[in-house]
């Protein structure tokens, strides 16, 4: 096992090593966020959330804040701490698969999956929005220790402690951790509710002649009548909410004296706020259902990009499509798949084989607690149909492009390591014909997306707010040149050109960056920025990409009877020296 998971350590490592070098993911605005945070962490400020949101918490600047401490501020560092994530990620999922199954194959395949994955997965374990790698590691921690103290360790209290802090941790990063607590919690219940039976008695032997006795007559919950049992679950469930609570103490914290937004932000419908993102209206029904079928789904089999509605290779991704829904099929009718050890005799029909002395009732009970491992079927499974459902529920439905379908890949790595298992042994020529389409064809996807740079590897699901970073470099020496520190632009440019500057470009991000002209004030998040622009004596606009904005901005200096100097730099145009004086937005 241990030298398996350093094998695809090794494998994962390498592949990201060469992602990061092909300088193919694009830098934008969502992660220099992330790094301005770390940045102004280092400098003494005390963040909760994501700049000018009440959802996605501030984990990942800090442990951002932490690599350039160690490394030095760079791109490079924000990416390696990623990587640094990434690689926990691969090793936690690795264990989890190893824990349910007990099966070398299905490790093997779930850790490769991931090593080796489809786009969407390799694009947002690199590139940061805040929280998302950190999800995906508490969400696995999650898994393992639920598992557990669903079955053999019901009485560890550590590893409830551990749930219940992974849990927390995980909700205060990312909501999303949800995709994952829910189906450990229904599962913990689940195996609760099918062992309130009473347990078989053993049978009685009078004369040489096996004879049936009456059941036991009190439920238990595999031994509750003789351990106490349910007090324990109750006192897991209680050290782990306890832990839950201390893991989110910082979204408990900011939720009371905000009034609720963090809790708001989730739930669909909910009122408009001052934070970013609860301005967008949720999607009709009918529109979650097709987001979720052809944009969410595809892009977590590899079928298309999540900045791009067209499928790739899409023959070779249907058959890919068809290898997992025949390993769920499969899955779903095997009962034995996912169990870390198989059932062995109890003592009870051990010693009457034997032809000893039955044990006592107690014996075979405890016995049994002792050996039990859960069927993780459910877990699996439903953690892939209640995703379904959240999603289509929740404030998720609003990005049905990929970032939000991430908990599903491990999942469904496991039930394709089922799939490749069951023909290990029978058909190995078409079990590694299978994990090779798939393998393929999650490379074929990376290579394709970073043989057409650009965009490359982008974040920006909108293409019209995808700038390259070809310019950057020589926009901050014009900048620098003219001494324009301080000025209005929109929110793509503003705080990337904030942190490739060391800060020295301090922009309010006051404009559209959107065809119609549309604009929601939160996305001025950073409110030092916008009183050093409002303060400053001499600034300039900066447009990229959109002509509308572009157009609209020449208007309102025309209609005001304003002369300027403007500059092309690449995709980005400056205006600067305003006579007789600089115009400051609103225009209205």
């Amino acid at each position: 096992m241990r030298r398996h998971l350093l094998v695809i350590l090794l494998i994962a490592l390498i592949a990201r090593a060469v992602l990061l070098a092909s300088n193919t993911v694009s830098f934008h605005s969502d992660e220099a966020v992330v790094a301005l945070m770390a940045r102004h962490i280092l400098q003494g400020e005390r963040p909760v959330f994501f700049y000018g949101q009440a959802y996605m918490g501030s984990l990942d600047a800090w442990l951002v804040a932490i690599g350039f401490q160690l490394l030095g501020e760079s791109v490079l560092t924000i990416r390696l701490v990623q990587a640094f994530l990434y690689l926990l990620i691969v090793a936690t999922g690795y264990l989890f698969a190893w824990r349910v199954s007990g099966k070398p194959i299905i490790a093997a395949v779930t850790g490769l999956i991931l090593a080796l994955p489809p786009v969407l997965f390799a694009l947002y374990t690199t590139a940061t929005l805040g929280g998302y790698n950190e999800m995906l590691l508490c969400g696995n921690l999650v898994l393992l220790f639920g598992y557990e103290v669903a079955g053999a360790h019901r009485r560890s209290w550590w590893r409830w402690a551990a749930l219940g802090l992974a849990a927390g941790i995980g909700w205060w990063a990312n909501g999303l951790i949800i995709a994952f607590a829910l189906p450990v919690g229904l599962f913990i219940l689940w195996q609760f509710v099918r062992n309130l039976t009473p347990p078989p008695a053993p049978p009685r032997i009078q004369g040489g002649e096996q004879t049936e006795s009456p059941s036991l007559p009190l439920p238990r919950w595999r031994g509750i009548r003789v351990g106490g049992e349910g007090v324990g679950l109750l006192l897991g469930i209680l050290i782990a909410a306890t832990f839950f609570v201390i893991g989110s103490a910082a979204w408990w914290g900011f939720n009371f004296a905000n009034d609720f937004a963090p809790l708001r932000f989730y739930l669909v419908g909910g009122e408009r706020g001052e934070f970013a993102g609860t301005d967008i209206p949720p999607l009709p029904f009918p529109e979650r259902i097709l987001g979720l079928i052809f944009l969410g789904l595809p892009a977590v089999f590899g079928l298309r990009f999540p900045w791009s509605p067209v499928y790739v290779l899409p023959v070779l991704g249907v058959g890919v499509l068809l290898i997992y829904l025949l390993a769920i099929v499969r899955l779903a009718r095997a009962p034995q798949s996912l169990r870390s050890e198989p059932d062995a005799p109890t003592p009870l029909i051990a010693s009457v084989g034997a032809g000893q002395a039955p044990p006592t009732v107690e014996a075979s009970l405890a016995s049994t607690q002792k050996r039990e491992v859960p069927d993780a079927r459910p877990l699996v499974l439903g953690m892939i149909g209640l995703f379904c459902v959240l999603f289509v529920a929740s404030r998720f439905s609003i990005d049905p492009t990929g970032r939000y379908f991430l908990p599903v890949i491990l999942p469904l790595a496991v039930v394709l390591g089922t799939l490749i298992d069951g023909l290990w042994g029978r058909r190995r020529v078409v079990a590694v014909a299978l994990i090779t389409v798939v393998l393929g064809y999650n490379l074929i996807g990376q290579v394709t997306a970073a043989s057409n740079n650009p965009p490359g590897f982008t974040t920006q699901f909108n293409l019209d707010t995808h700038i390259p970073n070809t310019w950057d470099a020589e926009l901050i020496a014009f900048l620098d040149e003219h001494e324009l520190y301080h000025g209005y632009t929109n929110y793509w440019v503003s705080f990337r050109l904030a942190f490739l500057s060391g800060d020295r470009m301090q922009y309010s991000a006051a404009l559209s960056y959107k065809p119609d002209l549309s604009y929601t004030p939160a996305d001025d998040r950073y409110l030092p920025y916008v009183q050093a622009t409002e303060a400053a004596d001499r600034i300039a606009y900066i447009t990229a990409n959109v002509a509308e904005v572009k157009a609209w901005l020449e208007a309102q200096f025309a209609a005001r009877g304003v002369t300027y100097q403007s500059a092309q730099v690449g995709v980005y145009h400056i205006y600067y020296d305003f006579t007789p004086e600089a115009p400051r937005p609103p225009f209205d």
